[in-house]
């Protein structure tokens, strides 16, 4: 089996709403997503999607997506899709680093061998069972009462984990947004503050110690040492650390409309 084909469709992606991180920091209204369809010689097709949150929030974007499929692509056509490792060591050759670029041609790759294997990925992945797991409702930076607005719509519809995105830099209405939420969730509720880096150490420190709330803490900083430095100085040690660039959920592949680039 040999890939014969590789095809680029990109799609932006609207949101229902304005949505705002880091306090309003960062605001976004769409995304832009690159899908990516591997086509084989046996007939066989995977598909593969790269969603970057926007271009300023991780050091990953869109376009950065299709220019290294285009720079990678003559490496790996004619390349076993199901040999995965081989496929992402020349990968990692031709293009170091950039693994958000990488990512949707892996994901096309795995999508081929589970169908050549008959097996879903979370079985073919190693998977016990396909157990469910909770979904966090993402919360829009605003007022108190905004946000505890949008958690009750999120409560509606089955949610009962929520990330509350805080950060702003008026350190008195973060602590003002803590408190509210911690104090209005739901019963059974849990929540996470994702502050998605926007505080220095020393604000992180004041804001940790003058609220009650011990619910878990995502991103205070921009750096894992900085994170650390704080989760040794604040009562409430919950603090997840920095993450590295992800990708998003894939809306269907319906509606790609033309293909951005074919190369074959």
């Amino acid at each position: 089996m040999k890939i014969t084909r590789i095809t680029v469709c990109q799609i932006d992606m609207p949101l229902t709403e304005p949505y705002f991180l880091s306090g309003g920091r960062l605001k976004f209204e769409k995304l832009d997503s690159t899908f990516v369809r591997i086509d084989t010689g046996e007939g066989v097709s995977g598909w593969g999607e790269g969603c970057p949150w926007g271009h300023t929030y991780l050091p990953a974007h869109g376009p950065g997506i299709r220019a290294g499929i285009d720079t990678l692509a003559p490496a790996f056509l004619g390349l076993d899709p199901r040999s995965l490792d081989h496929v992402n060591r020349v990968m990692d050759v031709q293009l170091p680093g950039h693994p958000y670029v990488k990512s949707p041609i892996d994901m096309a790759c795995r999508d081929i061998l589970g169908k050549v294997m008959g097996l879903p990925l979370w079985q073919l992945m190693g998977g016990a069972e396909a157990a469910p797991v909770l979904v966090n409702s993402s919360i829009s930076t605003g007022s108190p009462e905004q946000m505890l607005a949008l958690i009750a719509c999120a409560a509606q519809k089955g949610r009962t984990v929520h990330s509350a995105k805080v950060g702003g830099t008026d350190i008195d209405i973060d602590i003002d947004r803590i408190e509210a939420i911690s104090e209005g969730l739901p019963k059974g509720h849990k929540v996470t503050f994702d502050v998605n880096r926007a505080w220095q150490p020393g604000v992180a420190v004041e804001v940790l110690n003058s609220v009650k709330a011990r619910d878990w803490v995502e991103q205070p900083c921009e750096t894992l040492d900085q994170c650390a430095h704080v989760a040794s100085r604040v009562c409430n040690g919950r603090i997840a650390p920095p993450e590295g660039p992800g990708l998003g959920v894939s809306p269907g592949r319906e509606g790609l409309g033309a293909p951005a680039a074919v190369i074959d």
